[in-house]
């Protein structure tokens, strides 16, 4: 199994390279540069030309991209070509508060949407079971940005219970306050994420409980609660967990929005900020954070499939 492993995470270095040459490229191609967007209205040639020499940005992409590479792979993610400053520095000033957010809401949705897909398969067209129906229709449906509104309309400036933005880390302002700040993002970014993964619990549980093996069990006269937590929850795990996967990209996307409506001094606000000064450095840098993070969870969840199933080998799905 740990020779699996090890291949399952040299695998992820080419998708890695793949994201790394496409990111770059895409990036370059955008219209105008870090140095058009520092110039002034009456600016000459000659400086603008000066100034993209000293950033660098006359040089050809291929040779600009072997650079920022190299430099990526030794710990070096370049610097602002704003202001100078080091992407590693902007990276560990904006990372702890997309973490907590992402975590949160990570959190606050499978705590949700497991037991809420699980009551929903075991009473099946009940009153219960329909409102889970009307829940996760509305909330895969609802955009992530336009829910925060609502939310800060509703708990903040109505009934005053929440802060409409900013950030206080636990480290400065304790736990209370720290989740006071990321709750409601949470929420808003972690409603599609619920909704999907409870629809995903519900369909995979009833199709296991219709199962040969779970009748029997049935018929044994096992309790219902031991059928479902032992015998049929198990394996509709499997199919549970790759809807977790495959829904973190989106999530860790409806953060890096969320963000900019909360203002929360996050990665996506700094995103967001760098690509519209076209500052390639911070962009690439935390873009490039995003996507190694989503691959490596995948990758985990890959390895963690073996754990809940034993008769699931790597490789072998």
């Amino acid at each position: 199994m740990i020779s699996q492993i090890v291949k399952k995470i040299i695998m992820t270095l080419p998708k890695l390279l793949v994201i790394s040459i496409i990111l770059f490229f895409l990036i370059n191609i955008l219209p105008g540069n870090a140095a058009m967007s520092m110039i002034a209205d009456d600016s000459s040639a000659d400086y603008y030309i000066q100034l993209q020499e000293k950033m660098g940005l006359n040089r050809p992409a291929a040779v600009r991209y072997w650079e920022w590479l190299t430099g990526m792979l030794h710990g070096d993610f370049g610097n602002s070509l704003i202001n100078g400053q080091p992407v590693a520095e902007r990276i560990l000033q904006r990372l702890p508060c997309t973490l907590e957010l992402t975590f949160l809401a990570i959190i606050i949705s499978v705590l949700i949407a497991i037991p809420a897909g699980i009551i929903s398969a075991v009473k099946r067209n009940s009153l219960l079971d329909i409102s889970a129906s009307i829940f996760s229709m509305v909330g895969v449906a609802m955009p992530s940005f336009w829910l925060g509104m609502l939310l800060i309309i509703l708990f903040s400036l109505k009934l005053r219970l929440l802060p409409a933005s900013g950030f206080v880390s636990i480290s400065k302002g304790g736990l209370v306050a720290n989740l006071r700040n990321l709750i409601l993002p949470a929420v808003a970014v972690g409603v599609a994420f619920t909704a999907t993964v409870m629809r995903q619990t519900r369909s995979a549980l009833l199709e296991v409980l219709g199962q040969d093996y779970v009748l029997t069990a049935q018929a044994k006269g096992l309790k219902d609660r031991v059928v479902i937590w032992k015998h049929a929850l198990r394996n509709a795990l499997i199919p549970v967990i790759t809807v977790i996967s495959m829904q973190i990209g989106r999530l860790i996307g409806g953060v890096i929005v969320v963000e900019s409506v909360f203002v929360l001094p996050g990665m996506g606000n700094a995103i967001a900020d760098a690509i519209k000064a076209r500052d390639y450095p911070i962009a690439m840098g935390m873009i490039m954070i995003v996507a190694t993070s989503v691959v490596f969870i995948n990758l985990l969840v890959d390895i963690l499939y073996v754990f809940i199933d034993p008769r699931i080998t790597h490789g072998k799905r």
